[in-house]
């Protein structure tokens, strides 16, 4: 598998608390996980994918498979004909978009850091 995709979002809230005092929240989320990206299908790649999984699954090769599509005069996602590589390809490509879907994300939240001094602004300020 290819290594883990890394983002972070940091955010900061300035929120009063029980007292009045301005409480400032900074944190960061740092999430670390192989299914960061978006693996959308067009209608086309989808049927090919699972065209090629029903016909694996019934005992057909690689090179009968893209025999198949080529009788059909079906073409590769690029415009191609087939080949037993591009079968193999998609096949492959299918399964491993498959798996990263179907594994749900691991969030962690670290560096939550509060701090309760007042918060300077504006309206506080007082010119001499």
């Amino acid at each position: 598998m290819s290594s883990n995709n890394y983002s972070t979002v940091t955010k900061s809230l300035s929120r009063e608390d029980y007292s009045g005092r301005k409480v400032n929240l900074l944190f960061d989320i740092n999430i670390t996980e192989k299914n960061l990206n978006n693996y959308f299908y067009s209608e086309h790649q989808q049927y090919l994918y699972d065209t090629i999984k029903e016909l694996h699954g019934k005992g057909l090769g690689y090179k009968k498979i893209s025999n198949w599509f080529n009788e059909r005069n079906i073409k590769t996602p690029r415009g191609s004909k087939f080949k037993h590589n591009s079968v193999y390809s998609i096949l492959k490509k299918g399964k491993i978009r498959e798996e990263r879907l179907n594994t749900e994300s691991k969030w962690k939240i670290e560096k939550v850091k509060v701090l309760t001094e007042p918060v300077i602004s504006s309206m506080n300020l007082v010119t001499v």
